[in-house]
C-alpha cells in the first residue's frame, strides 16, 4: 500500500459505521470488450487535462476546478483534507510560485464506466531565494463520471519520490477480471465491506508483517506508488519491495476513515491513517501518515488492491 521509508504504508477500520464519502451515481450496464479502451482513453484524456489546467491556471482554479464538491485531498507533509472548499483553502496557503505538473502513465475504469482511477508522475516546482526547487512525486486519483458525462476527482493522493523517474511512459494496462455477478449495490454497505477488507489487511500485516500482507491483498496486476523513482509493478515486486525495506521489529498499523465505490461495486477506494513503529537504538520511533488505496474486485468476490500510495503527514506538535 503506502509506500513510507523505509516501509510501505497500511490500513485498518475505526469502530462503528463509516458512510463513504461521495454517494455514487445510479448504476449503469456493464461496457462491452469493444468500449472500455475508448471508456479508459477518455479518462486518460480527461487527467491530462486536469493535469494541463493545474500548471497553466495554477492549483487555484486549475487543479481545484475538477475536484467533487466532497472530494479527499492528500500531499505530503499534511493531514488528509476532506471537501472542496477546504482543499482550496489548503491550496490558497502554498508558497507563492509554487507550481504543479502532472501526467498520467495509466487509466482504468470500473465495469459501467461511471467510476475510474488514474495514476502518474508529478513534478513540483518551488520558488527558493534564487533558483527555483524541484521535487518529483507520484499520484493516484479515483474519478466519478456525472451524469452530463464530465468527470471529477473523488479522491487525490500525492507522494514524493526521491529522484525523478527512469521513465515516463504509459504504465502496462493490468489484466482486469470481471467479477462473477455483476448488480447494483447498496453504496454505503459495499463500501462498509471494502472498509473492513482495508481493517483486515492491516491486520495481517501486523500480525504477520508486510511483506506478507501486501502480497496476500494485491491484485495480480495491482502497483505501489513507492519511495524510489519508478512504480512498483505487480504482486510478487510488491512482496519483494516491502521485504526489501523492511525493518527488524517494525509495525505497520492503519485505520481507514473514509471510502466510496462504484455502482456495480467492482471498483472503489479506501482513505485512512498509518503508524510505522521500529526500534532504534535502544528506544522506538514512529510515524505517521495517510494513503490513497484503489481496490478492485476479484472474480471470487473478495477486494484486492490495485493502486496504492501514500505519504506522511502533519508532525505532532512538541
Amino acid at each position: 500500500m503506502r509506500q513510507f521509508k523505509p516501509v510501505l504504508l497500511a490500513t485498518g477500520l475505526l469502530a462503528g459505521v463509516i458512510p463513504p464519502a461521495i454517494q455514487p451515481a445510479a448504476a449503469q450496464h456493464p461496457l462491452t470488450a469493444a468500449q472500455r479502451p475508448a471508456a479508459r482513453i477518455r479518462l486518460f484524456a480527461v487527467d491530462s487535462a486536469h493535469g494541463r489546467a493545474s500548471l497553466t491556471q495554477g492549483l487555484v482554479p486549475g487543479f481545484v476546478s475538477y475536484l467533487a464538491d466532497d472530494a479527499v485531498y492528500l500531499e505530503p507533509g499534511a493531514d488528509h483534507v476532506h471537501g472542496k472548499r477546504r482543499i482550496q483553502a489548503l491550496l490558497e496557503g502554498q508558497p507563492a510560485g509554487q507550481r504543479l505538473s502532472f501526467h498520467p502513465g495509466l487509466a482504468e475504469v470500473s465495469a459501467d464506466g461511471t467510476t475510474g482511477y488514474t495514476v502518474g508522475w508529478t513534478t513540483l516546482t518551488l520558488a527558493e531565494g534564487g533558483a527555483p526547487a524541484v521535487r518529483y512525486g507520484k499520484y493516484i486519483a479515483f474519478w466519478r463520471r456525472k451524469p452530463d458525462g464530465s468527470w471529477q476527482v473523488e479522491a487525490w493522493n500525492r507522494s514524493g519520490a526521491q529522484e525523478p523517474p527512469s521513465s515516463t511512459r504509459r504504465l502496462p494496462a493490468g489484466k482486469r477480471a470481471r467479477p462473477g455477478r455483476l448488480q447494483a449495490v447498496d453504496p454505503a454497505a459495499e463500501t462498509r465491506t471494502l472498509l473492513s477488507a482495508d481493517s483486515a489487511f492491516a491486520a495481517l500485516s501486523v500480525a504477520r508483517g508486510t511483506a506478507v500482507a501486501f502480497f496476500e491483498y494485491a491484485a495480480p496486476h495491482g502497483l505501489a506508488l513507492g519511495a524510489g523513482k519508478d512504480f512498483v509493478l505487480g504482486r510478487e515486486a510488491i512482496r519483494d519491495d516491502q521485504a526489501a525495506n523492511a525493518t527488524p521489529g517494525q509495525t505497520l498499523d492503519w485505520k481507514p476513515v473514509t471510502g466510496g465505490v462504484s455502482p456495480l461495486g467492482d471498483l472503489g477506494w479506501t482513505v485512512g491513517e498509518f503508524r510505522f513503529t521500529a526500534p532504534k537504538d535502544g528506544a522506538t520511533i514512529s510515524a505517521q501518515g495517510k494513503y490513497l488505496t484503489i481496490w478492485e474486485k476479484m472474480p471470487d468476490g473478495a477486494w484486492r488492491f490495485v493502486a496504492d500510495g501514500g505519504s506522511s503527514s502533519t508532525p505532532p506538535a512538541r
